[in-house]
């Protein structure tokens, strides 16, 4: 094999090395089996290297191909979509490494290596996975370093090559950022439901609860102004209106682009002063959000529905910020409900839970009005009701098992058995799910919304009044609504059980508490400065160019791209000045001027040795010394030897 075709051992090294610090970044997203075959791979690769095994032959890599294509299609169930495509993405990245023998070959797994790293970004866009990412095309531009360098450079050099590369590549990549408009891409990619958490369209007994084991941050909110109350802060997200004796479930809303819903059933009255916030939502692979009550939203991505609830037109895959303005002080439907609406929140399904009907039935008949029995049924829950986490498995009929044997739930097991009573009364009643409360950070002064902060609540039609928020919760457990669940069931087991190492644990130690407070708040900031950046560069732009045309921006991305490459160029020049050239070089140079005494001027391009053969046409008397010259300078400039230079220096010297 042809030296200039030879993998330089630190390139091997370090491509190696690249090849494990990839399948880490994509340790959460890989099957083990993937990964197992990765570090085969290796293995393989490192005994080729000591020349123990041999390359794999055609038909070894074709049934290697194919078992990896199978295995993949066997794992996700198809072949496209997020996971799987990254999935082929690292099964060809590591079975191009098995086959690598030539400089080409690796050079192509380079171009692969920039791929894998940047797929990380898919799936999460947190500070840490940009770092991470970061790293990972660092560690691919050390192996493209290294490539085309000799091994006799060592490890370390191309590493100080491919930082630098980098540190000259940022201030490009931040003159693209600011200007470069967004463009959506021409495809999509569905990310997976799979593996997500928060709050489903599906509410049975425990579902909640067990978002209480998860310290997942929801989403957060930035409030204009001072915040509502604690107490106020019921974040709605999906309204549940079907029952089928165990599950609540929603009826698909209608949905329209306007600020007000459009059925009579649902007229809203807005009242009071606004409260305008921005949100910024964390993946959760849904396209419903939350929002306080009787919401806005400014962005058209968004759509009211007919219940005041939000939904987007895509899933949620990634962070997404939007500003909405609510009313807190409202009347929804107060002129009346419809026979087919009142119907639809009346409705209970067969003879299950006989118990809490029969004593629906009887405080039906002892109460003069729908407000008095919403009252006496949250008196129920003053007895000996239990609020926990902790709360024991319920059967078929799970309503009256919860009221009359375990008497232990969460907030879905109060507020299902309420809105249950109350239909069996003949009461519209509906279940509300989404999120109360939140974390205020005391420095920042945004809210901090958690996966345990998930919360279930009703709402109940009164006459005149229309449609009225009621939580149970708030008749057992008065504090959940003033503090938080972490306040006040962070002792429980269950609280945080998916999360052991979750900073939320240690909020009672002062110093841990401030540096989960301050890395949340770096968190917030990426956000909503990098991710969230889309929404103000119309504004900056505006501010930069005034009313710009795309001639104008055109013409200012080239201007500021060229200042953002002048330190660059004038880095190089300046290192280039202070570089030394290398000793044969200096000796060529100061031979053509020792020539030039004597009479004869090198010409433009002229080789060493053409020069030695001019030299012993023209004056014999220096051919010999000449031609002894050129032949050493040749051979050490362009043959690759190492010639005596100071017998070099000494010959060239004779010639003055």
């Amino acid at each position: 094999m042809e030296p200039v075709w030879q993998i330089p051992r630190p390139a091997l090294f370090w491509l190696l090395f690249t090849v494990v610090a990839l399948a880490g970044l994509h340790a959460d997203h890989l099957t083990p089996w993937l990964l197992g075959a990765g570090a085969l791979v290796l293995a393989w690769r490192v005994q080729i290297y000591r020349g123990v095994w041999r390359y794999p032959g055609r038909w070894a890599k074709v049934v290697l191909v194919l078992m990896c294509g199978g295995a993949i299609l066997a794992s996700y169930g198809r072949l496209y979509g997020l996971e799987p495509m990254v999935a082929l993405l690292w099964s060809g990245f590591i079975l191009k490494l098995l086959e690598m023998q030539r400089r080409r070959d690796a050079l192509i797994l380079v171009c692969l290596g920039y791929f894998v790293a940047v797929t990380q970004c898919l799936f999460s866009q947190t500070p840490g996975t940009a770092l991470a990412t970061l790293g990972g095309v660092l560690l691919v531009t050390v192996v493209l370093a290294a490539l085309h360098r000799r091994a006799e450079a060592g490890y370390w050099r191309p590493m100080g090559t491919a930082t630098l590369l980098l540190a000259e590549a940022v201030p490009l990549m931040l003159i693209l950022f600011l200007v470069m408009p967004r463009l959506g891409s021409l495809w999509t990619v569905p990310q997976p439901r799979q593996g997500a958490i928060g709050v489903s369209d599906v509410l049975a007994p425990g579902d909640l609860s067990r978002l209480g084991a998860s310290g997942d941050v929801a989403f957060r909110v930035k409030f204009d102004g001072a915040p509502p109350p604690h107490n106020q802060l019921y974040w709605r997200g999906l309204v549940l209106s079907r029952f089928d004796g165990r599950n609540w479930s929603r009826i698909e809303p209608a949905r329209h682009p306007g600020t007000a819903p459009q059925s009579p059933d649902l007229s809203v009255e807005r009242r009071g002063a606004p409260v305008h916030y921005q949100m910024i939502l964390e993946p959760s692979g849904e396209n419903w959000l939350f929002a306080l009550e009787t919401p806005v939203p400014e962005s058209p991505e968004v759509t009211l529905n007919d219940d005041l609830t939000l939904t987007r037109a895509t899933p949620v895959a990634s962070r997404w910020s939007h500003s909405l303005t609510s009313w807190m002080d409202y009347r929804a439907a107060a002129g009346g409900l419809g026979d087919g609406r009142r119907a639809l929140e009346t409705a209970l399904p067969g003879v299950a839970n006989p118990r809490a009907r029969e004593l629906a039935a009887r405080w039906r008949g002892e109460v003069d009005s729908d407000a008095a029995l919403v009252e006496r049924v949250l008196a129920l829950y003053n007895r000996d009701y239990v609020y926990s986490l902790e709360a024991p498995l319920l059967g078929r009929d799970s309503v009256d098992e919860f009221l009359w044997r375990t008497k232990r739930g969460f907030c879905e097991h109060f507020a299902s058995s309420f809105v249950f009573i109350l239909r069996a009364a003949g009461v519209p009643a509906r279940v509300v799910v989404g999120y109360q409360g939140g974390e205020y950070h005391p420095d920042a002064g945004y809210l901090i919304v958690h996966q345990y902060d998930a919360h279930a609540w009703a709402e109940v039609w009164l006459a005149g009044r229309g449609w009225v928020r009621v939580d149970p919760t708030a008749a057992v457990a008065p504090e959940r609504i003033e503090t938080s669940v972490a306040d006040l069931l962070g002792g429980e087991q269950a609280f945080l059980a998916d999360s052991p190492l979750s900073l939320v644990r240690f909020r009672g130690i002062r110093w841990l508490d401030r540096l989960r407070l301050q890395l949340d708040y770096y968190d917030y900031l990426w956000a909503q400065w990098v991710l969230g950046y889309e929404y103000r560069q119309e504004r900056l732009l505006t501010g930069w160019l005034g009313a710009w045309d795309p001639w104008r921006l055109g013409f200012f991305i080239l201007g500021a791209g060229a200042l953002a490459l002048l330190p660059v160029l004038l880095g190089q020049l300046r290192l280039a000045r202070r570089r030394p050239r290398p000793a044969l070089e200096r000796l060529f140079e100061r031979y053509c001027q020792q020539l030039a005494r004597r009479g004869i001027t090198r010409a433009q391009g002229e080789a060493p040795r053409a020069l030695a053969e001019r030299v012993a046409r023209e004056r014999p008397a220096l051919g010999a010394d000449a031609t002894v010259i050129s032949a050493l300078l040749e051979e050490g400039m362009y043959g690759g030897g190492k010639p005596d230079l100071a017998d070099l220096r000494r010959r060239i010297r004779r010639l003055g």
